[in-house]
């Protein structure tokens, strides 16, 4: 005999099912009925979405028919949203309703689609900033995917810093070689970088003046610790966990973006760890513009336009000959350049 709680489940993914055949159409300006209820889509639960209205959770569905300005992902975890409440409840109590309309995004991050089909995935919107973390040590860092969310960021009209945990990892003595090593960064873009320790509570001070009272998205590979870093700065992420876990069979790993409110105000959101990051919608011509060390030299090229790897007479390529600019940030840009192709997968 099944218990409730199978059973429940098993209703679940039936539900999940038959959704998944519904193909959900976008209807610019439709009108509000009286009872829609605004919100903010704080996690995707399978086919279902997370609504925290006036804190009160609502574990949403997308209706047949959205008002949504999004054609592609018509829903992403960070959107406002407008809902029609349900009277009824799931299982555990918890308060349903139905997603009409999406709001225009002010920011986003977005990327490549896996797969073969080019198609955008907007991965979390409506943040301030993003903090791209990476470990001092286990797992190594790579500076071609910090590059590629800097590059994001800008386009998303996302603020952005790099947090670097696990500090406590590296020997004293050598310290400054791993701050010297994020010296493009910080000298010469200017982007703030925080050396942390989530096991010993190094930097957390600085942090958290950086990211109260705003909205940081956390993104990175598995295993650099977001979500320890995250735990250190509020509980809140109990709450609406436990509620994503329920849902979905007891996993505790991070599957979904997931937003969490800060004690101070502001929040922060955590998402999935990541290997590869494509870019979207990034051509040839624009590239070079994301590299703003770049600018006080490539107007002395030779040619025009250049490329910047093998015409003579390329301002660029002698400042990187000359110590100008970072060696590998510059093979950042001529291995995306060398990716742009839309069939090369690593775009």
């Amino acid at each position: 005999m099944l218990s409730a709680d199978d059973s429940y489940r098993a209703k679940t993914r039936h539900r999940a099912k038959r959704l998944e055949k519904v193909r959900t159409r976008v209807k610019l300006g439709k009108a509000l009925s009286e009872k829609a209820i605004p919100g903010t889509v704080m996690t995707s639960i399978g086919p279902s979405w997370l609504v925290n209205a006036n804190d009160e959770l609502f574990l949403c569905t997308v209706s047949g028919t959205v008002d949504s300005p999004h054609p592609f992902t018509i829903v992403t975890v960070g959107d406002v949203v407008w809902f029609e409440p349900d009277r009824e409840s799931t299982l555990y109590g918890q308060p349903t309703g139905t997603i009409v309309k999406v709001a225009e995004r002010v920011t986003l991050l977005s990327r490549r689609a896996a797969g073969r089909a080019r198609k955008e995935q907007v991965l979390v919107a409506n943040v301030d900033q993003l903090a791209i973390v990476v470990a001092a040590a286990q797992p190594a860092y790579h500076k071609r995917l910090i590059d590629r969310y800097l590059i994001a960021a800008d386009k998303g009209d996302l603020r952005p810093l790099i947090i670097v945990n696990k500090v406590d990892l590296i020997p004293e003595e050598y310290r400054p070689d791993l701050v010297e090593d994020f010296a493009a960064y910080w000298d010469d873009l200017h982007i703030p970088v925080l050396f942390l320790s989530a096991e010993t509570g190094e930097g957390f001070d600085e942090f958290k003046e950086v990211v109260d009272g705003a909205s940081t998205l956390m993104a990175g590979p598995s295993g650099v610790g977001k979500s320890s870093i995250i735990n250190t700065l509020s509980d809140a992420r109990l709450r609406v966990g436990e509620i994503s876990e329920m849902y979905s069979k007891g996993r505790h790993t991070t599957t979904a973006a997931l937003v969490i409110p800060l004690p101070e105000g502001g929040s922060i959101v955590d998402s999935p760890g990541i290997r590869e990051f494509g870019m979207w919608d990034l051509d040839k011509d624009e590239l070079p513009y994301y590299f703003d060390e770049f600018a006080p030299f490539q107007n002395e090229c030779r040619f025009a336009p250049c490329s910047h790897t093998h015409e003579p007479g390329c301002a660029v390529k002698q400042a990187v000959e000359e110590g100008k600019i970072d060696p590998e940030r510059y093979e950042s840009y001529v291995i995306l350049l060398e990716g742009i192709d839309a069939d090369d997968p690593r775009r």
